[in-house]
């Protein structure tokens, strides 16, 4: 269900809306200790998530070495997760989410890259299963807060990585490793 409700958001905001430029693929190294649904889980495996944005990205092209930029922007983001218990439960736990948040971001520009903090506020729908009766969806508000470094390999393709922190019905620290397309225009 979240699945198609993504797509669906992917497909009118790459059709109809020029404020997201680019999409990222992530491969993500996750520590999470949720409380979740009163029981205590972590994640089955914290490498290898791999999930997807929709967001928007400055192209070096456009800006002089050691510029910096402060401005608002959105993004879009689809998480998986797969929880197993560490207290008395013995189900996992299936997670998805699907997230929207304003971000505040300051940029510096360098000669070797951009390195970008940003602190995001939001909202987010997410479903959980354990496969055993609890199938539900739900919303929560979601802070995030993370430290990028960006470089372009080429006037399309560029890489992103650096750790993230989300807060929401509980803490999530990960490091992330993101591949990217540009799809705005080159300036």
């Amino acid at each position: 269900m979240l699945e198609k409700i993504l797509l669906l958001l992917i497909t009118i905001a790459l059709s109809s809306c020029s404020i997201f430029n680019a999409g990222t693929v992530h491969l993500k190294y996750s520590d999470i200790d949720a409380g979740i649904e009163g029981n205590k889980y972590e994640l089955k495996e914290k490498l290898g998530n791999v999930s997807a944005s929709i967001r928007q990205v400055e192209h070096p092209k456009g800006l002089r070495t050691w510029d910096y930029l402060v401005k608002l922007s959105p993004s879009l983001h689809f998480d998986r997760f797969n929880f197993e218990p560490i207290s008395s439960v013995n189900t996992n736990l299936k997670y998805r989410r699907l997230s929207a948040l304003g971000n505040l971001k300051v940029g510096f520009f360098t000669p070797i890259g951009q390195f970008v903090f940003t602190a995001g506020f939001g909202g987010g729908i997410y479903s959980l299963d354990d496969g055993h009766g609890l199938d539900t969806i739900k919303t929560r508000e979601i802070r995030k807060f993370d430290l990028a470094y960006n470089v372009f390999l080429s006037d399309r393709v560029f890489l992103m990585m650096g750790p993230r922190y989300y807060k929401t019905a509980f803490e999530q620290y990960t490091f992330i490793f993101r591949i990217g397309y540009f799809w705005g225009d080159v300036p």
